[in-house]
């Protein structure tokens, strides 16, 4: 049951990974598995591989927190293939109804989180603005033109994770800054279509895009894992309090109501309040609705204990 649930938790990462203004990290924080996720991908290296032949498998496995890695990981894919298409629909059809629920969970987790980590002080509130600070800095900068090379693809894939295991900062936001989120989503939906449909050119060149992409991912998660659990263990209350302030600061981006500008050929989307929402309609019942049930069913798994200390 326990892995289990690690799988399900998993899962609302991956979605949230896929929704540009929403970080994996947001949900792993918030579902209580943020710290050790963190120290579980910085604890796989090279020094725990090599003593592979020694200590044999179950106790390596064991060492590594595989089953706690495999569940998670296994949600967060899970998640990304079910879900892209789902989330795509929702995107196109009911933005304001998927939003609210958003800033709903979001508005919640950030309540809870400070009553249940944060100890206010001159530090920590500085802390907290600085990251609310750079969160809203990270969703003012302007795109770039799209490019697939496979180096620049390397340098996505890193750049991405990084923000997408912090709370607050985006990683799909940060792929649609880079112009590449639309093309490696497209790809996420061909390697989907090309299991029932084999096609070898296809599969090439899918393999080429994503192992690459992939690759940056891996590095980068790598890399960043070990400076942020560094962080934890040294400075646990600073560094929660910058974790809190990045998911203020990112609040605006997923506020129900967004108008939109082109920048440098680039679509940005602005917050608004509902009397000047360009859109069709603001439907304003629904979107407290639902925001409601994001804040109520993120209260229910702190109740139920569902939320255990990082």
């Amino acid at each position: 049951m326990k892995y289990f649930n690690l799988f399900i938790k998993g899962m609302f990462m991956g979605a949230a990974d896929l929704v540009p203004g929403v970080s994996g990290g947001t949900i792993a924080l918030i579902m209580g598995i943020y710290k050790e996720l963190i120290d579980s991908i910085n604890g796989i290296s090279w020094s725990l591989i090599k003593t592979l032949p020694q200590k044999g498998i179950k106790k390596t496995w064991k060492e590594a927190n595989g089953s706690f890695l495999l569940s998670t990981f296994s949600g967060i894919l899970t998640s990304i293939l079910l879900l892209s298409r789902l989330l795509e629909w929702l995107f196109e059809n009911e933005p304001i109804i998927l939003w609210s629920f958003f800033f709903g969970l979001l508005v919640a987790s950030i309540f809870i989180l400070i009553k249940r980590y944060l100890t206010f002080s001159l530090p920590n509130t500085v802390l907290l603005l600085l990251g609310a600070t750079l969160a809203f800095w990270s969703t003012q900068l302007n795109g770039v033109q799209n490019d697939t090379s496979l180096l620049y693809l390397f340098f996505c894939g890193f750049i991405a994770i990084s923000a997408m295991i912090l709370p607050g900062l985006s990683g799909a936001y940060l792929l649609v800054i880079l112009g590449v989120y639309q093309f490696i989503l497209s790809r996420v939906r061909l390697a989907q279509e090309i299991i029932f449909n084999f096609n070898l050119d296809q599969f090439i060149d899918l393999a080429n895009v994503l192992g690459v992409f992939i690759l940056g991912i891996i590095v980068g998660i790598k890399l960043f894992s070990k400076f942020l659990s560094w962080l934890l263990h040294r400075y646990p209350q600073k560094t929660i309090a910058v974790l809190i302030g990045l998911m203020g600061g990112a609040l605006h981006k997923v506020w129900p109501w967004q108008n939109s500008e082109t920048i440098n050929g680039l679509e940005k989307t602005f917050a608004v309040l509902p009397q000047y929402f360009e859109g069709n309609s603001i439907q304003l019942g629904k979107a407290f609705l639902f925001a409601f049930i994001g804040f109520g069913f993120l209260f229910l798994l702190e109740n139920r204990k569902g939320i255990s200390k990082t």
